[in-house]
């Protein structure tokens, strides 16, 4: 028997990326066969309520799930982390197996300089037979953390949704979407003044932007729409303060992770930018879809109409894997493989 468990809040803004890499994980751990344990919380305000709610689902689980069984989980388990380990020593007396899809390794999103907080994370993977971790970069930091359990890189989060034509574009516009009330450094965007951006997502403050002819906010879409809805040529990913560099704690995780939006992008169709020492820079390079910057100011002097229609043909390619869910299948059968050969050795 398989069996999934995650919690997801329901208060979670559905037009973040958030939500939408949680439930495509959901959706494809269903499709391989687990047991939905999902729980779902609405309201966490009153402490009290969600723990004895929490506690009977926990209580619930354990005593559904059989013997020998494999257990795929969605890290990080809000609110709880430091609890679960528990529950999985607990659970392999009955000889249980669980890996983990690693969305955020929060100790690391935060500057990975806690070390309190980095070996209390390392010490509740390491509960895990396994891991699902973003890439080699990522892979490579827990290990040097700590980790010694086995990884396996997903290498892109997909993207499920139906297909659809991709429109004409106009390649010279360039696209950001995200959470806009971190990414502070689309309010210099004006200092490019021959190129053009359009910006989506919640946070947008045109007060900021009142001056700016070239930055135009396109409004919030939830993620099942906004892949139809972009209106542009070039997805950018870039993160902090400034347009000079990728700054501040979240410039310095796209060195680790896979951001949710190179996804998107994709799924939109769209060749990307990326900065050049991003977790994502070898694969931009190695699939051929899109420029490396180490500055946005790189952006004025890309051969973009050059190279556009190349990278958009290779960006195609990788499409049809991501809205089908190609990658995280992938992984789910790898994981599975791996410690069934366990069981077996």
């Amino acid at each position: 028997m398989k069996y999934q468990f995650c919690i997801r809040f329901n208060k979670i803004d559905i037009n973040s990326a958030a939500s939408k890499a949680v439930l495509d994980c959901n959706k494809l751990f269903s499709a391989h066969g687990y047991k939905d344990y999902t729980f779902t919380v609405g309201d966490n305000s009153n402490k009290f309520t969600y723990y004895i709610a929490l506690f009977k689902e926990l209580l619930l689980f354990f005593f559904s799930v059989k013997k020998g069984a494999i257990v795929g989980i969605q890290y990080p388990l809000l609110s709880i982390n430091n609890v679960f380990k528990y529950f999985i020593a607990i659970a392999k007396l009955k000889k249980v197996r669980f890996y983990c899809v690693v969305h955020d390794i929060e100790s690391l999103r935060i500057g990975g300089t806690d070390p309190v907080m980095i070996k209390t994370e390392i010490a509740n993977l390491n509960c895990y037979d396994l891991l699902i971790v973003h890439n080699k970069h990522m892979a490579n930091w827990l290990a040097s953390a700590g980790v010694k359990k086995p990884m396996i890189s997903l290498v892109l989060f997909d993207y499920l949704m139906e297909d659809f034509p991709i429109k004409t574009r106009q390649k010279e516009d360039i696209v950001y979407a995200g959470n806009l009330s971190k990414s502070t450094f689309i309010y210099e965007l004006s200092l490019l003044k021959n190129l053009k951006f359009s910006v989506y997502g919640p946070g947008f403050k045109k007060n900021r932007a009142e001056n700016n002819a070239n930055l135009i906010w396109k409004g919030q879409f939830s993620p099942d729409e906004i892949a139809r809805k972009i209106n542009g040529g070039i997805g950018l990913i870039w993160d902090g303060t400034t347009i000079e560099k990728c700054d501040e704690v979240l410039g310095n995780y796209l060195k680790y992770n896979n951001p949710h939006k190179l996804s998107l992008y994709i799924a939109a169709g769209l060749p990307v930018i990326v900065p050049r020492d991003s977790a994502m820079g070898e694969f931009v390079t190695l699939f051929k879809i899109g420029w490396l910057i180490d500055s946005l100011y790189d952006l004025e002097t890309l051969p973009i109409a050059d190279l556009y229609a190349s990278f958009q043909s290779n960006v195609a390619c990788i499409r049809e894997k991501i809205i089908k869910g190609g990658f995280f299948s992938d992984a789910i059968i790898a994981a599975e493989g791996a410690l069934n050969h366990k069981i077996e050795n």
